[in-house]
């Protein structure tokens, strides 16, 4: 697949992909989609809009101005930050989960969110302020969402375009993967993370259980093509945002591996540390699992980067027993 100088690539004849940097070394992958109507699966963070996927667009010909839907896949401020930006220049129409829209429509749920997972863990007062600083400064505006999804809706761009709606909740109550059965293409955000997106860091999500069982559900689904939020480790020795073929189900196999690894550290640290809190806990995870999964400690933290949210839910789905009930 060949990458435009500005950052977007063809994945097939109606659809595009658009590198979108942001603040701390992050790269979001955007999707674009040409049909009678034009739609983005994603506006990054809250400056995406203006400075990387205006001149995007400019590059196939295309104005801010004729983006018709703004499709989330779900309200984290890497992939809906730019609402906010795009809803003033574009006008166009904002689909979201109705399980996201508690975050899309406040900043400050979003900070609570977000940094719920550090405070549970013990982590410093400067730690959980950063989270928030970078959560507020990249999220923008909060403006809500015009069109409220769930599962199963569709929704018919014309020309052959049609998606359906898959709930894939566990990164976040209402991340979603939008399905163009026809061409086997499934855009889905950060639906599975993987091992994580940068190298030594950790999947991001935020409830152990819905997340195995979402897993589950896109493992018995047929799709010929995964079109992910970032270029997510696992699975495959090559790490790309769009996965096809067998690589897709290699990558879905990947990341159950690694849910149920870091699962299991956690009911082995349980089981040996009766009584414990959280935090002693879940650095006695970090012990076990650098064995099975790669990790880069972050020093303020004593974990790997992003590790925090899972960790806790693993953590408390360890104590009460459900991910096993459940799961496995």
């Amino acid at each position: 697949m060949e990458v435009d100088p500005l950052g977007f690539a063809q994945v097939n004849h109606s659809c595009y992909t658009i590198m979108a940097p942001f603040h701390g070394g992050g790269n979001v992958f955007l999707y674009l989609l040409k049909g009678d109507r034009i739609a983005v699966v994603d506006t990054g963070v809250e400056h995406t809009p203006s400075e990387v996927l205006q001149p995007a667009l400019a590059g196939m010909g295309l104005a801010l101005s004729d983006i018709d839907l703004i499709l989330n896949t779900h309200a984290h401020l890497d992939h809906a930050g730019g609402n906010g930006e795009m809803k003033k220049l574009s006008r166009a129409s904002i689909c979201l989960h109705r399980d996201d829209l508690f975050m899309a429509d406040s900043v400050q749920a979003q900070v609570e969110f977000m940094t719920a997972p550090l405070i549970a863990l013990d982590f410093s007062r400067e730690a959980v302020g950063e989270r928030a600083e970078h959560t507020i400064a990249n999220t923008g505006q909060a403006v809500g969402a015009d069109t409220v999804l769930s599962e199963d809706d569709t929704v018919d761009l014309g020309k052959g375009i049609v998606l359906r709606v898959v709930h894939n909740p566990g990164h976040t109550p209402g991340s979603i993967s939008y399905f163009w059965e026809s061409e086997g293409i499934m855009l889905m955000g950060d639906g599975v993370p993987g091992m994580g997106s940068r190298p030594g860091g950790y999947p991001l999500y935020f409830d152990a259980c819905s997340y195995r069982r979402s897993l589950a559900k896109l493992s018995r689904m047929d799709f010929r093509m995964m079109c992910l939020g970032h270029a997510y480790l696992g699975g495959t020795l090559v790490n790309h945002p769009i996965r096809e073929g067998a690589d897709c189900m290699l990558f879905l196999k990947g990341a159950i591996r690694t849910a149920d690894t870091i699962h299991q550290a956690a009911v082995d640290a349980v089981r040996r540390m009766p009584g414990a809190g959280k935090r002693e806990l879940a650095l006695a995870m970090v012990s076990e699992l650098v064995y099975s999964i790669p990790q880069v400690l972050v020093r303020e933290t004593g974990m790997p980067g992003a590790a925090a949210a899972a960790f806790a839910t693993h953590i408390d789905a360890a104590l009460d027993g459900s991910y096993e009930a459940d799961i496995l």
